[in-house]
C-alpha cells in the first residue's frame, strides 16, 4: 500500500498526478484575475484539460437532442477563464495582454501566441510580480 504513497515537496501525494485536474481547477477559479503570472504548466494542463472537456462535449452534441448546444455553452462558460489564463501567461513571459488579440484572429498570426505560450517564462520578477513557483515541472 505505501508504494502509492509519493512525497514531494512536504505533500503527499497518493497514486497518479492529479496535475491535470488541479490545474483545470485553479484555472476555473482565477477566472477573473488577469493580474500576475501563469507558468507553462499550469496554462498547458488547463488547455489540455479544457480541449478534453470540450471535445467531449462536441461528441455529445453530434449525438442531437437536448445535448446538441453543450459544446458552445461549454465555450461560453469557459471564454473568460480562458482569456485570464492566457493573460497572465503573456505575463510570465514578460509581455503585455495587448498581444492577445493577435490570437484570438484566425490568421498565421495565432503561432506568434503560440510561439509565446512555449517559452519558458522569466525567472526573475518583472512588471506583472514575482515568478512562478513551480513545484516539479519547468515553468
Amino acid at each position: 500500500m505505501l508504494s502509492n504513497v509519493k512525497v514531494e515537496l512536504g505533500a503527499v501525494l497518493y497514486g497518479p498526478s492529479m496535475r491535470l485536474v488541479e490545474h483545470y481547477i485553479g484555472g476555473l477559479l482565477k477566472y477573473a484575475e488577469f493580474n500576475g503570472r501563469a507558468g507553462r504548466a499550469e496554462y498547458w494542463w488547463f488547455t489540455i484539460a479544457n480541449t478534453i472537456i470540450a471535445g467531449v462535449f462536441w461528441l455529445l452534441g453530434n449525438i442531437g437532442g437536448p445535448v446538441s448546444n453543450l459544446s458552445l455553452l461549454y465555450l461560453l462558460a469557459v471564454a473568460i477563464p480562458n482569456l485570464s489564463i492566457t493573460v497572465r501567461r503573456l505575463h510570465d513571459t514578460s509581455r503585455s495582454s495587448w498581444w492577445l488579440p493577435l490570437g484570438l484572429v484566425p490568421t498565421p498570426l495565432v503561432f506568434v501566441i503560440l510561439f509565446f505560450m512555449c517559452q519558458r517564462g522569466q525567472t526573475e520578477k518583472n512588471r506583472y510580480g514575482p515568478p512562478v513557483i513551480s513545484h516539479g515541472t519547468s515553468g
